[in-house]
């Protein structure tokens, strides 16, 4: 990119206005004239031409964020396959893989591992499945997952509408890889149902795992019956169209491959592995059995590096902008659909939707205040008919008092009567024994004088 001086600049707007004062006789001589100018004078730019270097510094700055999803049964390989993808132990003696847990219900467990490949970062968001079709009754197990990316649909359209918006963390689910069971057989209802959930909500990566199980033969004969039983049940998964990829089969790139090619292995059969082997002097990840050695980045033995070049250099921004530009948009306007036949929305009567608001918001208010007045008058009601049940209880109480009282004060006369007739009895009493006691004490005292007597005449004799 060259930059005008100040001369050169007076000079091109000087040339160009003499050539918009010719007045041509069709527009086709004026732009003949202004290319004829533009290809004489090559050495001046407009500038537009850096707006990729501009592009790829705030790409830079800014880095990239990508959410992947991995669902499938346990004990397919989920975890050696993420472990075998970002060329790490991800998951170690220290953080399990979700089939090593205990668990007893599908719940999401979202894991965020900052990647930098030169100089470029990648915030890749991972979201395990742990307990997906483990359970003797799975006809819900899918739910969980489908809360989860609408969740996160809900939380972007609510973004996006708040009053002041700023930059947010995308949490859309951007690609959700599926492990589907080697069984050699037809897919399972399961697998059935549950892409049948999600293929309007996510792109849907199908994978066979833990490929080495099968042969060649039969993994060929079980790719073609799980392609047309996708077809039959009308499921969509993410083709990898050559479109919106990155690189082409036309590119001088060696380590470029040819995308028809890659599009063919559809669904990708894969393996992982956490074992690091040595191999005619090269470490590479495989697997050892008896008959022999698997390598997971060999072409010939697994599907692995089509689905890794694929997903991670090809087809990355374009998964991104599918979810973007068709999965989210489709719901967010039947979102936005179902929020208007909720309200009632009437567009072919000719009111303009702000009106429609208004008006309903006028009606609202009125039914609010109506309900009030109808709360205040049942409230004034219940405190009336409370103040007249307590009027009553006091005046019944007040009647029991004065019961009491008077029951009170008629054994109170009755006592008092008893008492002075007791005391009347006792004087009656006293009176007509009064000589009966002194009776008693004349002849105790004669019973002592004769005792005392009879003790003298013994002494004496």
């Amino acid at each position: 990119m060259s930059y005008l001086s100040k001369k050169d600049d007076t000079r091109f707007s000087t040339q160009y206005t003499d050539i918009r004062k010719q007045q041509p006789d069709s527009s086709g001589k004026i732009e003949t004239s202004i290319s004829r100018f533009s290809q004489s004078n090559t050495s001046y730019k407009i500038g537009f031409g850096c707006l990729t270097d501009q592009v790829y510094k705030r790409s830079f700055r800014r880095g990239f964020e990508f959410n992947l999803m991995v669902v499938g049964c346990s004990g397919l390989g989920k975890s050696t396959f993420i472990n075998s993808l970002l060329m790490s132990d991800f998951y170690n003696t220290e953080n399990l893989g979700p089939s090593k847990r205990v668990k007893k219900t599908v719940y999401m467990e979202p894991t965020t591992v900052t990647l930098k490949e030169n100089d470029v970062v990648l915030k890749l968001c991972l979201v395990d499945t742990p307990g997906f079709g483990d359970a003797v009754d799975n006809s819900s197990c899918w739910d969980p997952i489908v809360e989860y990316i609408d969740s996160r649909f809900d939380e972007y359209i609510d973004n996006e509408n708040k009053v002041t918006r700023s930059i947010f963390p995308d949490k859309r689910v951007h690609a959700c890889i599926y492990f589907i069971q080697p069984t050699g057989h037809n897919l399972k209802p399961l697998d059935v149902e549950f892409m049948k959930r999600i293929h309007e909500k996510v792109n849907i990566i199908p994978v066979i795992g833990k490929s080495d199980t099968m042969t060649p033969e039969e993994c060929r004969d079980f790719k073609k019956g799980v392609l047309n039983q996708l077809t039959f049940h009308k499921i969509k998964i993410y083709d990898f169209p050559e479109s919106g990829s990155a690189y082409s089969s036309s590119d001088n790139d060696g380590e470029v491959m040819d995308l028809k090619k890659c599009r063919e292995k559809i669904p990708f059969a894969v393996i992982g592995s956490n074992i690091v082997m040595d191999k005619n002097g090269k470490k590479v990840r495989g697997r050892r059995y008896p008959w022999g050695d698997v390598e997971v980045e060999n072409t010939e033995h697994n599907d692995f590096v089509y689905l890794k070049y694929m997903l991670m250099r090809t087809h990355l921004l374009d998964l991104k902008d599918v979810t973007s530009q068709q999965l989210y948009e489709k719901y967010r306007v039947a979102k936005m659909t179902k929020i208007a036949e909720d309200s009632n929305f009437n567009v072919s009567d000719g009111k303009d939707p702000m009106t429609q608001l208004e008006t309903e918001k006028t009606e609202q208010e009125s039914r609010i205040k109506k309900m009030e007045e109808e709360m205040r008058q049942l409230f004034e009601q219940k405190a009336e008919e409370r103040t007249i049940k307590l009027k009553e209880s006091e005046l019944d109480l007040e009647k029991r008092k004065e019961h009491m009282k008077v029951q009170i004060e008629t054994q109170s006369k009755e006592l008092d009567e008893q008492r002075s007739k007791f005391e009347m009895e006792k004087v009656q009493w006293e009176e007509l024994h009064k000589d009966w006691e002194f009776d008693l004490e004349l002849r105790s005292s004669s019973e002592r004088l004769e005792s005392k007597s009879k003790s003298k005449r013994k002494t004496l004799f």
